[in-house]
Parts: C-alpha cells; sequence; structure tokens
C-alpha cells in the first residue's frame, strides 16, 4: 500500500511542478519526466530524499523544456525576418504569446523574490522607467547606493533566470 500512496505522490508532485513552471498542464511532458526518473533511479541513493530528487528532475526538465521551446520560437521568428515577412505581432502567434506571458510570470516572481532594497531599486528604474537620479531621490539614498543595488539585483537575477536565455 505504501507503494501505491508513493506513486501516487510522486505523480502530484510532478503534475505541480509542470502546472507551475509551464503554466499549464501538460500530460506529455510529465510522461517524459516520468521515463527521466525511471531511466536516472540507478543512480539514485536511498539516503537521498526521494521527494527532492524528484523535483529537481522535474524542474531540470521542465527548465529544458522551456529553453528548447524558446529556442525553436526565437528561431522562427529569425527566419520570419529573413524571409521578409511582416512583423507579426505577439497576438498573431499564439504559442509566443504564451511563451512570453510564461517568461514574464517567471522573471517577475523572480524580482518578488529579491530582497526588498533591490526589488524597490530593480522596479523604479526598470519597470517604472524613472532615471537614476529620479530613482534615487524617490527612495532617499545617493546615486551610487542605487547603482550598487541595481548591479547586485541584476547579477542575482541573471543568475536566477540563465535557463531563459534572455
Amino acid at each position: 500500500m505504501a507503494d501505491e500512496k508513493t506513486k501516487l505522490t510522486c505523480q502530484r508532485l510532478v503534475k505541480s511542478v509542470v502546472r507551475k513552471m509551464l503554466c499549464r498542464s501538460d500530460e506529455d511532458v510529465e510522461q517524459e519526466i516520468f521515463i527521466r526518473l525511471w531511466e536516472k533511479y540507478p543512480s539514485y541513493q536511498e539516503q537521498d530524499k526521494l521527494w527532492a530528487w524528484v523535483r529537481t528532475i522535474a524542474e531540470n526538465y521542465c527548465r529544458d523544456y522551456l529553453r528548447r521551446k524558446s529556442q525553436k520560437v526565437l528561431a522562427a521568428s529569425v527566419d520570419e525576418v529573413a524571409g521578409g515577412l511582416e512583423n507579426l505581432s505577439s497576438g498573431d502567434n499564439p504559442e509566443r504569446q504564451w511563451l512570453i506571458k510564461c517568461r514574464q510570470k517567471i522573471v517577475l516572481d523572480a524580482v518578488n523574490q529579491l530582497p526588498k532594497e533591490m526589488k524597490k531599486a530593480i522596479i523604479l528604474v526598470e519597470f517604472n522607467g524613472l532615471s537614476y537620479e529620479q530613482a534615487a531621490a524617490k527612495l532617499h539614498i545617493n546615486i551610487g547606493t542605487l547603482k550598487s543595488r541595481l548591479h547586485n539585483a541584476k547579477a542575482r537575477l541573471h543568475n536566477q533566470l540563465a535557463y531563459l536565455e534572455l
């Protein structure tokens, strides 16, 4: 009975990771993850936590999937431009529109996880379009401090979001 319970919990975990990372359910991706789990099971060490191991493999697969998907969309858009086609708005291509929406959500979640001071600096300069002087005045700090916070925030975001290949 414990094996059946473990199996159901594993299925729920994989489903949850896929939904979170892809912004939708996808049974094909879930099946590919289970295939990868099956292939990698010999490398699983019993002292490791099973759920952490499953989550890591599922997250890594989803990152690879998103990377491949974004490369396809980017390659397709390069081919469209090279072929002399009219520029398409993101509304004309549902797949591209979906990809942009998912990437925006991932970026916003990453910004939300920044320390409060870094988050304020990024929001004011990058999202609200304020100049360094305006943002520093609004935060009541000097420009050097603002630049430092922006640099550190961008470095963290770059490390955290490198798999998106922005």
